[in-house]
This record gives structure tokens, sequence and C-alpha cells, in this order.
């Protein structure tokens, strides 16, 4: 039944109200303590007074020892992330507790009847969603139960069935409304934290992509140029940066207009994306610069790449109009190099590299083997062939 509940309302947390979860259940975990010491303490006062005899110490201070070992447990295991089965284990930990206490002491059923609210008030906060419901249920069912196995000194009492009927009934309505209370505020935090978690993503969406084109940023082009970098550097892998300008699209804008010159780079962009593997990043980086991340590729297969690019460009001007001329772009690249101490190293070849080519007509493509350069460093192994 648990798992069932589970899989009905917890299997898609979003990371922040995991977060939330973690972060209550680990206040509850202290609270729960705190109370145990508490109580602890009081025992041990009435017992130096000479109020409570040994038994009920002994019997009171195993009670306590119970619930103290399990919520340690718990809050093991909320440290691993599974805040579901540390909440699930302290609320039945108590629940367990609380009935047998009603079962073997029924003259205490009125205290220990109030422990049944707190299973239902550790589900609610610690694992949310239906859970709340499941205890709400076993503590009416519990208190039933007590009741038949325990009427008989009842009504020695002089209590009568209509009285234990408002009893439980008044129980029964306080269990399952509180789990409904729960329930409504668990589904509204639930809520408002993936509408939060929905707004995360649109603004990272934001900050990381370029509106025109959809392509990556300048930005997220540099963020995962660093994680590369160190990757390549660290295992000794190859690692190149494209860099390309479009030759003459000033002119092609003012001829045609922006709207013509919007459409041509979203159409580049749209055609240069599917002569790539899924592990390249190309990215904007200007108005009509573009760049792309190639790890694992030397600057021999990256010259390759710079040419399928070529091609795909050319052809995307094609689809948009017989009158519209031919993309070019002039192109520099890159590798990574052992004496490399940043991405910025990287970079500035990429771009020197690039304004060589510029600077030697239209369509060139140049690497860093055409500058003064010191040797790239060597890699264990051939890149994957798969250009």
């Amino acid at each position: 039944m648990l798992n069932r509940f589970r899989k009905l309302s917890f299997d898609r947390l979003t990371p922040e109200l995991k977060i939330y979860r973690l972060w209550i259940t680990r206040r509850l975990t202290l609270v729960i303590l705190i109370l145990l010491g508490a109580w602890t303490l009081l025992d041990l006062a009435l017992w130096a007074r000479s109020t409570r005899d040994e038994t009920s110490l002994v019997t009171d201070l195993g009670f306590i020892g119970f619930l103290a070992a399990s919520t340690w447990i718990s809050q093991r295991i909320a440290s691993h992330g599974n805040t579901h089965l540390a909440g699930y284990l302290s609320a039945g930990s108590f629940f367990v507790l609380a009935l047998a206490n009603i079962i073997l002491y029924p003259s205490n059923i009125f205290v220990f009847s109030a422990m049944l609210f707190v299973p239902i008030m550790i589900t609610g906060f610690a694992v949310g969603g239906r859970s709340p419901f499941v205890f709400s249920i076993l503590a009416s069912l519990g208190l039933l139960g007590s009741w038949g196995a325990t009427r008989g000194y009842y009504a020695e009492l002089g209590l009568t069935v209509e009285n234990w009927a408002l009893f439980l009934g008044s129980q029964f309505g306080l269990h399952q409304g509180l789990a409904a209370l729960l329930y409504n505020q668990g589904r509204h935090l639930e809520i408002s934290f993936d509408r939060l978690h929905s707004k995360t993503e649109q603004f990272s969406q934001l900050a990381h992509t370029d509106p025109l084109t959809n392509l990556a940023n300048r930005r997220f082009l540099i963020e995962q140029l660093q994680c590369e970098f160190a990757r390549a550097k660290r295992y000794r892998r190859p690692l190149s940066l494209l860099y390309m300008d479009l030759d003459g699209f000033k002119s092609i804008n003012d001829r045609f207009g922006h709207i013509l010159g919007d459409e041509m780079l979203r159409s580049a962009a749209l055609s240069m994306r599917a002569v790539l593997r899924s592990t390249d990043l190309l990215a904007r980086i200007g108005g009509d610069e573009f760049a792309v991340l190639l790890p694992e590729t030397s600057i021999k297969d990256a010259l390759g790449v710079a040419q399928k690019l070529r091609r795909a460009l050319e052809a995307s001007a094609t689809s948009l109009g017989e009158n519209i001329p031919a993309l070019t772009f002039s192109a520099g690249v890159s590798q990574l190099r052992f004496e490399d101490e940043s991405v910025d190293d990287l970079l500035a070849r990429a771009d020197r590299v690039q304004y060589l080519a510029k600077s030697e007509g239209q369509g060139q493509i140049r690497s860093q083997h055409d500058m003064s350069q010191l040797p790239l460093f060597s890699v264990g192994a051939d890149p994957p062939k798969d250009r």
C-alpha cells in the first residue's frame, strides 16, 4: 500500500521540493529527539521523587529507546535522500508505540490516543501527498480495534457504549480532518514548487539560449567549454573549437532587409546543427558569428567538420529562394594544447585564426597550424572516427 501511495504522488518531485522535504525531515527528527530527551528527564525526576515506580520507569525508558533508535535510523535514511522511507519509518514507530500503550494501559487511552495524531502529522510534513490518509485510517481502525479488545475494562468503569461512540466518532473525524488538511496543504506546496521549478527552467533557458536561432549563446558556450577543457586536460583527450564569421552578411541585411536576414540566420543555424553530433555544441556568439565546441575531436577532424558546415550553410540559402545569395563563412580552428592554462588560451587562438581566414578572403578555413604555434599535446588514443 505504501508503495502504491508513493507511486501515485512522489515519483516526480522537483529538486526544490526534494530539498524542502529533506529540510523538514531533519527538523522533525531534531524536534522528536528533543521531546524524547524531555520525556526522559521528566520520568527520571518523577522517579527521584518516588512518585514513579521502577517498573514504569523501565517501561518508559524502553519506549523512549525504541523511538530514539527509529528516529536515528530515519535520520540516516533521510541523509541519503530517501525522505519517503524515513517519514514512513518514523511515523510507523509512533503508531506502533501509541497502539501498544493503548492496549497495555487502557486507563490512559485518552492520553495515548493523542499520540495517534503524530504519525499523521509526520507523513503530512515529511512525505506529503496522500500519505497522511494511510495513518489516519490506521489510527481510526487501531482505536476501534483497541476498544473491541478492552471494552470489558471500560464497562467496569461505567463507560457506556454511547460514550464510546461519541469518543470514537470525534477521534475518527479529527483523524480524517487532519489528514485532509495536510493533504491540501501538501498539494498547494507541490503546485507552488512545480511553478517555481518551471520558472527556474524558463529563466535558465533564456540565460543560455540565443532567442533568434534557439542555439546556445556565448555564456553557455563558455560554461560548457570550461567543463570540457577540464576533462580534456585531466584525461589528455583532444578538444577543438571552431569559430565562424558569415561573409558579407551585413550587405545581405542591407539589400534584403532584417526580416529576411533573421530568417537566413535561423535557417543557417538549423542546417548546421543537423550535421553535428549530439555531443557537439553549436552556439551563436554574436550578430553573424558562430562557434562549435567539438569534444573528442582532433584538429584534423575539426577541419572536416568545418567543410560539412560550409556545405550545409550553402544549402540553407537555396531553400529560401533562387534570388538569395549563398552564404559562406570564414572559419578558424584551434585545438587544446598541453601548455594551455585556461579556456582563454583556446578562445584566443580560435579568434586569431578566424581573423587570419577572414583577411584572406571569403569562404576560407584556417587552423592554428597556419600560425606559429607550439605543437599540440599528444593524446593516448585516436579520437572516435564517427565524422
